[in-house]
């Protein structure tokens, strides 16, 4: 007979290092917590559905159960929607005479699909019988903290005012708390917190069981996505995770000066530990030493403390206006007559649009996984404003292929470049594809490690629009940028 034990459902926190609602299912059980994690048959369908990010999130959910493994619990994967999986779990409970969990819990998430999720697990539980309690985590202030006043959605629409108050908030005695709470990594590496062997055993023993309800998908689903991988996948996990952010905490004073010149490695790459959850924000504010003090002050910390705050901004528009992930924020800009050319669309993925700047950045998504961040603005701005193509093509196609895909940053940063969103550059701000590649990358540096063809090119013939780079055998610019510009600016206009 097993005593007491409780039920932690993963999602997008697969990490045991200051993971709150973990940190109480152990306490309330005596550290006789069982991991779950259901792959969503809808999430496997979605037409962004990347086999490159997938092998990630294995890859991450790999190192999440070798790490309570290693600490005498264990992960249990199941190919079953979770309204399914917790009833034929506790079935399969009730006929064995194993009691019911004590305690199920999880941590919040914000976008539209998963909060309609979670408040149907919260009556399937309660149906059941069994005690769930939900926690924040990958936020540091949820959506409903940060409003302009206390009157229902009054949420702020615009990234300054929203920033100074997230900042006044971290700044402020709960803030510090909150960082406290999950900065347990340091700790973690001292003294782990055991659970209890003979638990794990006995729910190993109990999963070979031929009437056992569920196998384990995590291997399945490795092995039938593995053909489909075309990308080098990298390190995953918490360890993996804190490893890069103390790589990044010795580069962190130069951040703000390099962090848009895409050749020196500026910035953070955590966005793909952030994206599952196996770092979290305050985790790496607390590791970088961040504050909400002096916030307007120079320097890499707040500057990068800010990146944080965008972050957290989109996650707001998106719970506060949820239709803006299939339509625009601005509603005049939703029906902009797009020319929507899928031969530009397809030249733009493949990185064959004549713009140097431009094909190395898709070409970069191509071959790794991830682009730099001040190539995706200039990318995202070529489709939107030379190719006119609608930006939710390209937020599509972001999704398909980065393995830090995440809805509320990626459409708040689509709807940015594409003058429809919040807060967004105005429409009649297009970038130069030519000057910026002359501003960030001004040798040449970024665009000769991807475009092979320019390799032996001279700077000034890769960033001259009226260069011949015929000779290179490099392609011709599709379109060309002051008529794109002036086409781009009617079109918003009318």
């Amino acid at each position: 007979m097993i005593d007491d034990w409780g039920l932690h459902w993963f999602r997008r926190d697969l990490r045991v290092p200051g993971n709150k609602a973990l940190k109480e299912n152990w306490k309330q059980v005596q550290g006789r917590t069982l991991g779950i994690f259901c792959f969503d048959s809808k999430f496997l369908a979605r037409p962004d559905f990347s086999s490159n990010r997938f092998a990630f999130f294995l890859e991450t959910l790999k190192a999440l159960k070798a790490d309570l493994t290693e600490q005498g619990g264990d992960l249990l994967v199941v190919d079953c929607l979770p309204h399914e999986a917790f009833p034929k779990l506790f079935h399969y409970c009730r006929s064995k005479n194993i009691p019911l969990p004590k305690i199920v819990t999880w941590n919040r998430d914000y976008e539209p699909f998963a909060r309609e999720r979670d408040a149907t697990i919260k009556k399937v539980l309660k149906d059941e019988g069994v005690n769930s309690s939900d926690f924040r985590d990958h936020l540091i202030f949820e959506p409903h903290e940060i409003l302009k006043s206390a009157k229902q959605g009054d949420f702020y629409q615009v990234y300054s005012p929203f920033s100074r108050k997230w900042f006044d908030n971290l700044a402020s005695s709960e803030g510090v708390k909150r960082i406290k709470d999950q900065a347990t990594a340091k700790d973690y590496f001292a003294k782990k917190n055991r659970t209890s062997d003979l638990f794990k055993i006995k729910w190993i023993e109990i999963a070979k069981n031929r009437d056992f309800p569920f196998v384990d998908s995590l291997v399945r689903f490795s092995d039938l996505n593995s053909k489909n991988v075309t990308i080098e996948i990298p390190k995953a996990g918490f360890f993996a995770a804190y490893e890069q952010l103390l790589a990044f905490k010795k580069r962190l004073d130069a951040y703000k000066d390099k962090r848009d010149i895409p050749s020196v490695g500026g910035t953070s790459k955590l966005s793909i530990f952030l994206k599952n959850g196996s770092l979290s924000s305050a985790q790496v504010i607390d590791a970088l030493s961040l504050d909400g003090r002096n916030w307007k002050a120079a320097g890499g910390k707040n500057q990068f403390t800010k990146e944080i705050a965008w972050r957290e901004f989109y996650y707001s528009i998106l719970y506060h206006k949820p239709q803006v992930e299939k339509h625009s924020f601005n509603p005049k800009f939703e029906h902009l007559k797009w020319e929507n050319n899928k031969n530009h669309f397809e030249r733009w993925k493949e990185g064959a649009t004549g713009f140097p700047i431009v094909d190395a950045g898709m070409r970069q998504l191509l071959k790794t996984g991830w682009m730099h961040n001040r190539v995706r603005m200039i990318v995202a701005s070529f489709l939107t404003k030379h190719l006119l193509i609608d930006w939710r093509w390209g937020e599509n196609h972001f999704m398909k292929e980065l393995l830090d895909g995440d809805l509320a940053p990626n459409n708040g940063g689509w709807q940015w470049a594409a003058s429809t969103g919040c807060d967004p550059q105005p429409y009649f701000r297009v970038f130069n594809p030519w000057l910026q590649g002359a501003k960030f990358d001004p040798e040449g540096i970024y665009v000769k490690t991807f475009v092979s063809e320019l390799k032996d090119a001279p700077p000034e013939v890769i960033h001259d629009a009226d260069s011949d780079r015929s000779k290179w055998n490099y392609p011709r610019p599709i379109v060309d940028h002051s008529i794109q510009r002036d086409k781009a600016i009617r079109l918003y206009k009318s």
